[in-house]
């Protein structure tokens, strides 16, 4: 699992290449056992594959123009009305979302829309979300156009741990 989380990065271009049904499969299965406050699960998944409507996302705000080139985008939905902890329920899936597209040999760069301008208004009215569903992010999901680096050592700062007490 380390080995994932250490090559997990954010990537903004992919190749034009389509992912396999089955690592998408893999990917939102991994989405669908993350954990949620009280068991509530307060999420939904749009998997948009679509060309146009992938064009359309890569609008929304001006960090995701780099969506578009992703054969897929997850948009991370949140049922605010079910639970006080949709933000961080759906947070963990797209967590999950990310680090199984990692293990798949794919990749992914999370793309903010709930509280970002009118890019929650404007991803409702392309994917057809009602109103009192929220939209907490878009997670493109591609093959890296390069290899990246994984994190090495140097991004785990031992002064930021504490333990039994912070001071």
């Amino acid at each position: 699992m380390v080995q994932s989380i250490k090559k997990r990065r954010a990537v903004r271009e992919y190749l034009n290449e389509p992912i396999p049904e089955d690592k998408l499969d893999r990917i939102i299965d991994a989405a669908m056992y993350a954990p949620s406050a009280n068991a509530i699960y307060p999420w939904e998944l749009v998997v948009v594959t679509n060309l146009e409507t992938r064009e359309e996302l890569s609008k929304v705000t001006p960090w995701s123009a780099h969506a578009k080139e992703a054969p897929a985008i997850i948009a991370v939905l949140g049922l605010e009305k079910d639970s006080p902890y949709w933000i961080e329920d759906c947070s963990i899936v797209a967590e999950n979302i990310w680090l199984q597209a990692t293990e798949e040999g794919l990749s992914s760069c999370w793309i903010q829309i709930r509280n970002n301008s009118n890019a929650e208004k404007e991803v409702k009215a392309i994917l057809k979300v009602p109103d009192d569903v929220r939209v907490l992010c878009l997670m493109p999901i591609g093959v890296p156009a390069k290899p990246l680096p994984e994190h090495g050592k140097e991004a785990f700062k031992k002064d930021k741990v504490r333990y039994d007490k912070y001071k």
